[in-house]
């Protein structure tokens, strides 16, 4: 803390917890001198309220332009997020639809078996499939075999890498346009073509467009998170400085004292002590 007071006078030193002082009708007694702070703003009062609403704690210190910066990141950021919700929730029911229409796991799994009838073993896991084609594609299927059979070519091949999810789940979407080893699962795959090597296996024009359909969702809901990031940065940012901001303007309390002699009146005293935190 640094603490200045001036003293200036004729000739006479006083000491100020003393001497009171008297001027005609003035009387100054420095044993009752105060520091009077004025204006002074809640650190924690300004925090809390800018970290619930941002800009409301600058609203509280008089940073107004700060407040409507603040305020105005926080709708815009809210607007975005929920904007890009929306449009990733709307663009994953599309590329759903589009799979459901244009791949299928019994395809994917006839290929399969044809490939392990040509290469495989007497004892190759060949997968049953259900003849009543009024029951969804991933009805007429066993799973558990479907996973086997993958297993089975990707000892034998090595190109399988992966073993399909069930119907539905997030990684099944994501893997049929990922992976060329489910190319024969898409309506736009040449049946005949059978590898005996299926890394040979590549993406048809319908994988690669359902590829970049689940990808624009993707980039949708990346937007919404970084909005939701900016969220909370702004909450945090906001906080702080609301907080650095009453601590700044409580150290700006200031009071001075001076004195002066005057030949005709004397010694006159003006109180304006000034104190820096």
């Amino acid at each position: 803390m640094r603490c200045f007071i001036s003293i200036l006078i004729l000739s006479t030193a006083l000491k100020a917890q003393d001497i009171p002082v008297r001027t005609g009708d003035i009387s100054l007694d420095f044993s009752s001198a105060k520091v009077v702070e004025r204006g002074k703003y809640s650190v924690l009062k300004a925090g809390l309220m800018s970290g619930l609403i941002p800009g409301s704690g600058q609203i509280y210190t008089g940073s107004y332009l700060k407040s409507a910066l603040f305020f105005i990141a926080e709708i815009a950021s809210w607007s975005a997020y929920f904007v890009y919700s929306k449009k990733g929730d709307e663009q994953t029911r599309k590329f759903k639809q589009y799979a459901d229409e244009n791949w299928s796991v019994v395809r994917y799994t006839m290929w399969m078996n044809e490939w392990m009838e040509k290469y495989g073993t007497p004892d190759a896991p060949i997968v049953q499939i259900d003849q009543n084609e009024s029951l969804k594609p991933w009805q007429r299927v066993d799973w558990s075999k479907l996973n086997e059979a993958e297993r089975y070519i990707s000892r034998l091949s090595g190109g399988f890498s992966h073993t399909l999810p069930y119907y539905g789940e997030q990684q099944y979407y994501e893997l049929i346009g990922k992976y060329h080893q489910y190319a024969p699962g898409w309506n736009d795959f040449d049946s005949g073509f059978v590898p005996e090597d299926v890394r040979l296996l590549q993406p048809t024009e319908k994988f690669k467009f359902y590829s970049l359909e689940r990808g624009k969702a993707n980039d949708f809901y990346s937007i919404a998170s970084t909005s939701l990031f900016i969220v909370v940065a702004n909450h945090v940012l906001s906080a702080i400085d609301a907080v650095v901001d009453a601590a700044v303007k409580n150290k700006k309390i200031k009071t001075k004292a001076e004195f002066g002699y005057d030949f005709n009146f004397g010694l006159r005293a003006n109180l304006k002590l000034s104190v820096d935190f």
